[in-house]
């Protein structure tokens, strides 16, 4: 099923390209940072170790903000990426991250934007925050053999019943996890349930971000 969804992704692709423009126009993306958007990173790669941390929007962004700081203090030379699909959370982390720590948009789930992206950035470790999870990155991801933890994952009964429906999309992608960190053990539940190993509860990280 995985082979089929990035078809799909393959043959929307030119749709998807003009669907971004139309919304940059409309205000909803930056328009001066879109070919992040295709996998076209707008820095250069710092040298050394690299973090990279993927949070869907403002919340997920915010709540991560203490695990920046960590890895910060566990790599005193190296860098985090921050990657998010929304153009609130870009403004509002342009003004939280700590030095070593940058913002990009994360690319569109095609393949030659997650290609550019994954091949610019090499990053040494990757963090998905939550649950929301884009085939064709994480499945480059693993293939590259890139280190992947989830943290404080979270599936509502409305995405597991979702889920359950495409199970075999998701199951050999939540199997490719190194860790997955959940909330609760409703959580652990689904996620075992969908394909995860050894879910673990650990909590959520929202109650220790700064306001």
């Amino acid at each position: 099923m995985l082979n089929l969804y990035r078809a799909a992704t393959i043959a929307a692709g030119p749709i998807a390209g003009v669907a971004l423009r139309r919304r940059a126009s409309r205000g909803k993306e930056d328009m001066s940072r879109l070919g992040e958007r295709f996998g076209r990173a707008s820095a250069s790669r710092p040298p050394g170790a690299l973090v990279w941390i993927h949070a869907a929007s403002v919340g997920e962004a915010l709540s991560v903000l203490p695990l920046v700081e960590r890895m910060l203090n566990a790599l005193p030379k190296g860098h985090v990426l921050l990657t998010t699909g929304t153009l609130s959370s870009a403004r509002l982390m342009k003004g939280r991250l700590p030095e070593r720590a940058f913002h990009q948009f994360v690319p569109i789930d095609r393949p030659d934007a997650v290609c550019r992206f994954l091949d610019h950035w090499l990053p040494q470790l990757a963090i998905w925050v939550e649950s929301e999870l884009w085939p064709n990155l994480l499945r480059d991801t693993h293939r590259r053999q890139i280190p992947t933890v989830l943290v404080q994952g979270r599936m509502s009964a409305k995405s597991y019943r979702y889920w359950r429906w495409a199970r075999r999309l998701i199951a050999p992608l939540l199997a490719g996890f190194d860790q997955v960190l959940v909330q609760t053990q409703a959580d652990a539940n689904r996620f075992r349930d969908l394909g995860a190993v050894q879910p673990m509860v650990t909590g959520t990280l929202k109650y220790a971000a700064p306001v």
